[in-house]
């Protein structure tokens, strides 16, 4: 009863099942066992900020650094409560106290919102020597260099949108149709999470983070892998001659990790790049006929959630039963929702540059 370490521990499980208040209450618990505990200080701040009192957990996050001023969960989590704010001086001194891979992207992002474009470009052709495969930073540095018409030296995928490759299961295999079905029919045997927490699948349910469809498929997902690495292969051929890390500093293996996603009616996935792969890809098993030109489709473009302009350049895909759609996983990406009541499924995978851990 007076362990502070579980409540705090059943703070972060309450807050990932969407039960905040719960979390805040567990928080608080470890808090009044422990005062001095700044890790159950970051997390009461979370559960705060998740119902929108935004001023109570800004004081939180601030008792979490004044515990441990080198906190970087909570140093980062206030810079983005101020970034949010429009805070972006006092954001500023936040995520320059961090040194992550996150952190050096979050940089740009504020020192972007502050103006200070000079800045940013010389911080760029620093990272290009020192952070050069950073997929955050990638993901920023083209939106830059869109924006402002001016080409940074970070080179990991300057042009992002010019590496979309699409095919199609048919052009693998006959009968690709009932391959499909008999597909659906094996995802719907395995563990899956409605909304799972700090992911992108809104209004759907997406396999638990436990599950890797491709590390042991057995089945139609055994064939699925399959026709993934021929097409892994087809991308890397297509664009090997493109001189930017992201070809250069090709993976040598292929490692895979892949996921299921079914969508319902209204269901979206929110913008969001994929900053611990290399190349993803989605395998449409299931699709809506579109009562609106972007129903149910996926848009592909350089704007990010901390860092948008209306004239940046995307691509929209109404996707085909069956279509494989490869792309870099610096690229941002979201889905529309649509009205038609039926399911929209699909299976997404990451190339990873390494041997992943397992989570």
């Amino acid at each position: 009863p007076d362990y502070a370490d579980a409540y705090n521990n059943r703070s972060v499980t309450l807050r990932e099942l969407g039960k905040f208040e719960k979390a805040e209450a567990a928080s608080k618990k470890a808090i009044t066992l422990q005062p001095n505990f700044a890790e159950a200080h970051n997390n009461l701040a979370n559960s705060l900020k998740d119902q929108g009192r935004l001023i109570e957990a800004e004081a939180s996050y601030g008792q979490a650094i004044a515990l441990k001023p080198d906190f970087i969960d909570a140093l980062m989590n206030r810079w983005q409560l101020l970034f949010d704010k429009k805070e972006y001086d006092e954001a500023l001194k936040d995520i320059e106290s961090c040194n992550t891979d996150e952190s050096r992207a979050g940089s740009l992002e504020t020192l972007y919102a502050l103006g200070r474009i000079d800045e940013v470009y010389e911080r760029l052709e620093e990272l290009a020597e020192s952070d050069d495969d950073n997929l955050r930073i990638s993901a920023f540095a083209s939106f830059i260099s869109a924006r402002e018409r001016r080409v940074s030296a970070y080179k990991f995928c300057p042009e992002p949108l010019t590496f979309l490759h699409t095919s199609n299961i048919s052009n693998h295999l006959e009968g690709a149709n009932n391959f499909v079905v008999d597909l659906i029919a094996e995802l719907q045997e395995l563990e899956v999470i409605w909304e799972p927490y700090g992911k992108a699948t809104v209004g759907g349910f997406q396999t638990i983070k436990e599950t890797n469809l491709f590390e042991r498929p057995n089945g139609k997902l055994k064939l699925l892998k399959s026709i993934i690495l021929n097409e892994i292969d087809a991308y890397y051929l297509k664009y090997e001659s493109r001189p930017c890390t992201f070809i250069q500093r090709w993976p040598t293996e292929k490692h895979l990790r892949a996921w299921y996603v079914s969508l319902r009616k209204q269901g979206f996935q929110e913008p969001h790049i994929h900053p611990d792969g290399w190349l993803s890809g989605v395998i449409y098993l299931k699709v809506v006929h579109p009562l609106a030109k972007e129903e149910g489709a996926i848009e592909f473009s350089l704007n990010g959630p901390n860092y948008s302009d209306k004239n940046s350049p995307s691509l929209l895909h109404q996707p085909s039963v069956g279509d494989i759609i490869l792309f870099p996983s610096s690229l941002h990406h979201r889905t529309f929702p649509f009205t038609t009541d039926t399911d929209r499924i699909i299976v997404s995978f990451d190339l990873k540059p390494r041997l992943f851990d397992r989570p």
